[in-house]
């Protein structure tokens, strides 16, 4: 075959693909047309307003699920009406610039799920799917962001996220602040996931739809509506740290080494794990190596107070360099670093209540003693109590070596919403895992 015959081969090649994405992505834009305007007096924007000044407070979106005017959207977007019903009230603004009055009637915080009722609104519903789509086709999210209007985000379905405790949909598209609570829709226009957030970089997530299924069923299976929202926000919150620490709890925790210790590894899907050292630094006056596990699917609650917090860490400190005086000062203020996982407010939380001891050879919580090496440490163990959810506590743990003035390690955990069983439990299995070698 000649060059001229392979190079004409290879362009027509190159034509036919070019002519294929033409296709696909006018099929696409086609799509998304279609979808915008079959659903834009659907699709709501949901507005907090403050009562005092009649301002609105706070926007997203919402999409209506039944023909009794049944609406859903995310729980962040009317938390401040959730929380003070006295101060902020919810309305709603379609396409054409009607807007009316909202009820809320029941949340999903684990979710970030939201429903509100409009006795006057006349919309047809969206249908909800009943199954996931399958990975890699287009889907079309749709919402009102940054107070623009109704927008149409065609992106790609990329299945559940299997690195996240919470099922999130990991959805390739740019959702912006104010799409939250809209729905995603497939080509065929049913509902397949709720906009919640975005990482950046066309990396977003969506509720999936079955949760949606599930929380719409608790709502229409009570006869009578919710007296106390904070009671059941309490309730949702108690029984997912019950699940969570169940399963976090029965497993066999992994371990790596840091340093002479030992460390507990990533506990998937719970946490993911970070780490790193100054052993490059040829100025370092120690070597110095950590490592960090997080939970990265927290549960918000209001302004930057948020619950379902899992972080622990891990310090190893060798002193070559430094006398003991200079080693220990260090020490001390690494130890002194450490604050609560979550940024609640005095409204939200009660003040700390700590156990400072030391410990020989044994836990703070008088656990495996007999089985632990005769190293003595120092523990704190701090708790606060939740005020509006009076069965759960934030913890702050903290263990330190003191026994050896040229290397020391140090561990730390902090929980965020967690039961005082719960605690106590993943105190002992952390202690007894996370040692010095």
């Amino acid at each position: 075959m000649t060059i001229d015959k392979t190079l004409g081969r290879s362009v027509k090649i190159l034509l036919g693909l070019l002519l294929c994405w033409h296709i696909s992505g006018f099929s696409q834009n086609e799509n998304a047309r279609t979808l915008f305007a079959d659903n834009k007096t659907t699709i709501l924007q949901i507005r907090v307003i403050d009562v005092t000044s009649g301002s609105k407070t706070a926007i997203g979106s919402g999409f209506v699920v039944n023909s009794q005017g049944l609406i859903a959207t995310n729980y962040h977007v009317v938390q401040l009406a959730a929380s003070k019903p006295e101060q902020y009230r919810i309305e709603y603004l379609t396409a054409d610039d009607q807007a009316g009055d909202l009820q809320l009637v029941d949340v999903d915080v684990i979710n970030d799920l939201a429903l509100v009722s409009a006795q006057d609104l006349k919309a047809q519903p969206l249908s909800l799917a009943v199954s996931e789509p399958p990975i890699g086709v287009a889907v079309f999210a749709l919402g009102n962001p940054l107070d623009l209007g109704l927008t149409v985000v065609p992106g790609t379905y990329n299945g559940i996220n299997q690195t996240s405790y919470h099922p999130r949909v990991h959805f390739t598209g740019s959702l912006n602040s104010g799409m939250s609570g809209g729905p995603t829709l497939s080509e065929a226009g049913q509902v397949i996931g709720i906009n919640v957030s975005t990482a950046g970089n066309q990396v977003s997530f969506l509720v999936p739809v079955t949760a949606l299924h599930q929380l719409i069923a608790e709502y229409q299976g009570r006869s009578a509506a919710l007296e106390d929202m904070t009671q059941r926000i309490g309730q949702q919150l108690f029984d997912d740290q019950e699940e969570k620490f169940n399963r976090m709890l029965a497993l066999d925790w992994p371990t790596m080494p840091l340093g002479q210790a030992q460390v507990i590894d990533e506990l998937k899907p719970f946490v993911k794990c970070w780490g790193g050292s100054n052993s490059s630094s040829e100025k370092a006056q120690f070597l110095s190596a950590d490592r960090t596990c997080r939970s990265e699917d927290n549960i918000y609650l209001r302004g930057k107070f948020n619950s379902g917090i899992i972080v622990y860490q891990f310090f190893w400190l060798e002193a070559d360099k430094l006398n003991a005086l200079q080693f220990y000062a260090y020490y001390q203020r690494l130890f002194d670093d450490f604050v609560p996982g979550n940024n609640a407010e005095e409204r939200d939380v009660g003040d700390f209540n700590c156990d400072d001891q030391f410990v020989i050879g044994g836990d703070a919580l008088k656990s495996n003693a007999a089985d632990k090496a005769e190293r003595k440490t120092k523990a704190v163990f701090c708790v606060r109590a939740y005020k509006d959810y009076p069965q759960l506590y934030d913890v702050l743990f903290l263990q330190a070596t003191a026994d050896d003035s040229r290397a020391a390690f140090l561990s730390h955990f902090t929980l965020a919403g967690v039961s005082q069983k719960n605690a106590k439990a993943f105190t002992r299995k952390f202690m007894g895992v996370a040692t010095w070698r």
